[in-house]
């Protein structure tokens, strides 16, 4: 939310508008930054509360060993493979957000006998985020964030957000890449661990 939006109870009403809209929903889950009021109106709401680490800077590629294994560019073919990948860590189906995600990121899969993933990434330009990752081991998941890592141009600043504890294999490949760590907000569950290996949204989760 915009600062200038702050303080005026909106945050309360969406957040309202949006429990109302999932009520029959088991499981929630959502990004906030760290504010104080939106860490207590997310609490009081029953979220827990997980603090959150992102990765900044630019990319050292030579620190990065080469993926372990293959990682190939995605398209609308493999969304059933990464409804799958979803429904186990998150319970759930990401469904028609993938084909919004595909519109803005590339989007790379992994599926071998290790397991499955994806990871979707701002396309090439100067400011660079993995907007969403997903895996069913933390193999795989490092695996997709190197290879994400190492299509970024040469200077482009990038950005991994909402990292909880769980994600300490992105927290390995960002050090190695060369990028800082820093505090970044919570990511706030309720019925629900937070997924791992996972990096969710702040749009889609």
């Amino acid at each position: 939310m915009h600062p200038d939006a702050q303080g005026g109870g909106l945050g309360r009403t969406l957040l309202d508008a949006a429990l109302e809209h999932g009520k029959a929903c088991l499981r929630a889950l959502l990004c906030s930054s760290g504010d104080p009021a939106a860490a207590r109106l997310y609490r009081r709401a029953g979220f827990d509360l997980h603090p959150a680490m992102r990765l900044r800077g630019t990319v050292d590629a030579d620190g990065l060993a080469p993926p372990d294994g293959p990682v190939a560019p995605g398209s609308a073919g493999a969304f059933d493979l990464l409804d799958s990948v979803d429904r186990r860590l998150r319970g759930g189906a990401h469904g028609p957000d993938h084909r919004e995600l595909l519109r803005d990121f590339r989007l790379l899969v992994c599926d071998d006998l290790a397991g499955s993933g994806y990871c979707y990434v701002t396309p090439d330009g100067p400011d660079v985020k993995v907007e969403l990752l997903a895996a069913t081991s933390r193999r795989l998941a490092s695996r997709l964030l190197t290879a994400a890592l190492l299509t970024v141009e040469p200077g482009a600043r990038v950005r991994v957000d909402d990292l909880t504890a769980e994600q300490q294999w992105a927290v390995d490949v960002g050090l190695d890449a060369g990028l800082r760590v820093e505090n970044g907000g919570y990511v706030c569950v309720r019925g629900m661990r937070p997924p791992a290996p996972y990096i969710p949204s702040g749009a889609y989760l």
